[in-house]
């Protein structure tokens, strides 16, 4: 179970942490075989590298999420998506992070160069939030009036990036025909990682230790972890795929991309169109009309020269006359649907958002009950500040509401209006399921 190693208030949060990697800043409190570092603020010299750095073993763990989608009848689904999670140790978090900021500079010029920076929309600094480039690409096609709208999704982004490749693509980057230094460290380290599984760990050693700010102990990391004969430590031996939730993963995926980024905006371009990728999510929008079946093989094509593949049943179409939907669907893009009069949050977010509510009071109540706490004592003012506009922690209602403000669209705030009414019914389920009886504490 992840929540053993990661804390309660975001500070590593397993699904956004690998896109702010230049965050120079970021305090991160989770644990791991080192102690979080008292000065974030390390300097490294990357124009030398006298030794090269030594890498802890990451620690990972699978982070299971349950997806609802809708079917073509309506009705809905759940999905269950499974993602591997290595997050480095403190020092190296530090090494990484900085060396990214080294890195960026020079992904950033060529950028420019190219004329592609509108185009590269993720684990950028400064570039703004998912939001914010929903809202450009709806904004675009408002302006456009007449288009066919692509929404597309690649397959295992992260889990199949070619290691020959992706060193290729750091090398002309930096202008050179071989990595060696501080380049080669980290290549090296990313591609052929080591890590250990927090479950092995916690069959190992058990889940009640004291590690003294660590996972474990110096002493059971150099006897039990590392020193035992056939050990904990994995070793990551294909010849591609980097781990997610390092601060270099998301710029190394971006630089891999660098050429099929390029391709595809000078493709569009002689379309008559436009193109953005943020991650593994593309967007396409083109003149309208566009053969829908030669542009989605097309873009197949493209993606399997640089060894990727396309989630075919994720690509969404749409076509707009004069700014308006003549589809029978919306375009769904980056969680929200655009019809050219409305935006709006996915629905398969809000029932995502519906059923992570209800999995939390339930666990809530769970565990009050087994510690023999009587229901008129489960509290509701945790629950309330986790999954309504009441908390000032990040929380998808206040997420709603600044999608809300920055698209201008007060639909959106329509749409979870009732919330408050949705958590009190599903307060008073789950303590009939649990207790018997509703739960009347404040």
């Amino acid at each position: 179970m992840p929540g053993f190693y990661l804390p309660s208030e975001n500070e590593f949060d397993p699904s956004t942490d690998d896109f702010v990697p230049l965050a120079m800043s970021k305090e991160r409190k989770y644990k791991h075989f080192d102690l979080p570092l008292a000065d974030r603020k390390m300097t490294f010299d990357f124009s030398r590298e006298d030794e090269p750095h030594r890498f802890l073993p990451l620690l990972g763990f699978t982070d299971v999420v349950r997806k609802y989608v809708r079917n073509t009848s309506g009705d809905r689904e759940i999905k269950v998506k499974s993602r591997p999670i290595r997050f480095a140790g403190h020092a190296d978090a530090a090494y990484l992070q900085a060396y990214a900021e080294h890195l960026n500079g020079f992904y950033e010029r060529v950028l420019a160069r190219d004329g592609t920076s509108g185009s590269v929309l993720a684990y950028r600094r400064g570039g703004g939030t998912n939001i914010h480039h929903a809202k450009a690409v709806f904004d675009e096609i408002r302006s456009r009036g007449n288009c066919t709208v692509f929404a597309m999704d690649i397959s295992g982004f992260f889990d199949s990036l070619e290691h020959i490749m992706l060193r290729d693509e750091v090398a002309g980057l930096l202008g050179v025909t071989r990595l060696d230094g501080h380049h080669a460290t980290v290549w090296k380290n990313v591609t052929r990682y080591s890590w250990v599984e927090t479950d092995d760990l916690d069959g190992l050693l058990g889940r009640k230790r004291n590690g003294h700010g660590r996972v474990c102990s110096t002493a059971d990391f150099a006897e039990q972890v590392r020193g035992r004969k056939n050990g904990l430590i994995r070793t990551h031996d294909e010849t591609f795929g980097i781990p997610q939730g390092t601060p270099v993963s998301g710029l190394y995926a971006n630089i891999y991309l660098r050429t099929f980024d390029r391709e595809m905006m000078i493709w569009c371009s002689r379309l008559g169109g436009s193109y953005r990728r943020y991650s593994d999510d593309i967007a396409l929008i083109l003149p309208l009309g566009a053969d829908k079946q030669h542009v989605v093989a097309a873009v197949e094509k493209i993606l399997a020269d640089f060894g990727l593949a396309m989630s075919v049943d994720k690509t969404d179409t749409a076509d707009f006359q004069r700014g308006l939907l003549v589809s029978p669907t919306p375009i769904q893009y980056l969680g929200f649907t655009f019809d050219g009069r409305k935006t709006l949050i996915r629905p398969s977010s809000l029932d995502a958002y519906l059923a992570k509510m209800r999995r939390g009071i339930h666990a809530k109540m769970i565990a009050a009950k087994a510690q023999n706490i009587p229901s008129s004592e489960v509290f509701k003012r945790e629950s309330l500040a986790r999954y309504t506009h009441l908390g000032k922690r990040r929380n998808f209602l206040r997420y709603a509401y600044k999608a809300a403000d920055i698209m201008g669209c007060p639909e959106i705030r329509q749409q979870v209006s009732r919330h408050v009414t949705w958590f009190n019914r599903v307060w008073e389920r789950e303590a009939v399921r649990v207790f018997g009886g509703l739960v009347t504490a404040p």
